[in-house]
């Protein structure tokens, strides 16, 4: 697996305070705040209460704790992406699942901590366990993720 590029940090086709078109801060089209389809709270669709066959918390097939295939601590067979935060620093993992909508996060630990949804058109929204919308991800310009929290402040990066 690719390790984290060192000057992403600098990287005008990472960091969103390089380059105005993976902002959801200076490109309101991005932010879930201002973009309706991409908020879990005005698109029933994209949110996993609403949406049984892609909540993991419900489905068994996307349950770490119920599928361990998708479980690292259980396997080394999964797929995935490592979480990084904006200063280089790892910060977890994220497991694939047979349904490409969904994804799981796991921190340093391998503790499942969250899931993301596909928001079916930027990226995907971050919901913790009890269900609650912590965050999104974007693509950006090098073809992978950046991590925004709901305030659309730069977290980290998916890669």
């Amino acid at each position: 697996m690719p390790g984290y590029p060192e000057r992403a940090k600098f990287s005008a086709n990472i960091n969103p305070c390089f380059n105005l078109k993976i902002n959801p801060k200076s490109n309101p089209s991005l932010s879930p705040r201002f973009n309706p389809w991409l908020n879990p709270l005005r698109n029933v669709q994209i949110h996993p209460k609403l949406n049984p066959a892609m909540d993991p918390l419900h489905n068994s097939l996307l349950n770490p704790h119920e599928n361990p295939c998708l479980n690292p601590r259980h396997t080394d067979q999964y797929s995935g992406v490592r979480r990084w935060n904006p200063e280089s620093e790892l910060t977890g993992y994220v497991v694939n699942t047979s349904n490409k909508g969904v994804l799981l996060l796991f921190d340093l630990e391998l503790k499942w901590v969250a899931f993301a949804i596909d928001n079916r058109r930027q990226g995907f929204n971050v919901f913790d366990l009890m269900g609650e919308w912590k965050g999104f991800w974007l693509r950006n310009a090098a073809g992978s993720m950046n991590e925004f929290n709901l305030e659309d402040d730069w977290v980290g990066i998916i890669m």
